[in-house]
């Protein structure tokens, strides 16, 4: 009767929820080393919106601010079809760690800094719930508008723990609509 609880049981967890890896938040997350300019340029998502949008974006540019309070003021620039820019100002709302945040006005309830060495790269996992559905996405900065080696390594290790795949990945090309909209 105990073993068959125990099967019971243990299937019920394998054949329940999609099992996602616990996401690493960076060690030591410092909110001045990540102030700066950010450039999107890699990212990843289950998302039907993104999946369905993905090959005809470019390349986002963002500007981040540390505020006095722990969070992080972000406003970014979206290049558009027609050449314009988009811009959007956010503020990313201090979580229970150092390096988590959330975003309730975008439905963004988890942003996690997984990694960075605030130099080149770093890399963040967004869980949103749009619709009342999870889903997650993964995205890769860097200082420069072009791929850093170490940081792309990195996220392509992750993306299979949270359940992402290269199917649902998209490079964005450099452009120039925003590089002018954003303080630097």
């Amino acid at each position: 009767m105990m073993k068959a609880v125990l099967l019971g049981c243990l299937l019920g967890l394998l054949w329940g929820s999609p099992v996602q890896a616990d996401v690493p938040i960076q060690a030591n997350f410092d909110n001045s080393k990540f102030q700066g300019v950010w450039y999107m340029v890699a990212a990843a998502s289950d998302d039907k919106d993104f999946l369905a949008s993905k090959d005809n974006m470019k390349m986002p540019i963002s500007f981040v601010t540390p505020l006095a309070n722990g969070d992080l003021s972000v406003k970014t620039g979206y290049p558009m079809p027609d050449g314009k820019c988009q811009k959007v100002d956010t503020t990313f709302i201090k979580g229970a760690m150092s390096g988590q945040f959330s975003n309730p006005g975008m439905g963004q309830e988890d942003i996690r800094v997984v990694n960075t060495d605030y130099k080149h790269f770093a890399i963040l996992w967004v869980k949103m719930n749009k619709g009342g559905v999870q889903k997650v996405m993964l995205q890769l900065y860097c200082r420069a508008p072009e791929l850093f080696a170490e940081g792309a390594q990195k996220m392509q290790m992750l993306a299979p723990k949270v359940n992402l795949n290269p199917s649902q990945g998209a490079i964005f090309p450099k452009s120039d609509e925003c590089s002018k909209a954003l303080p630097k």
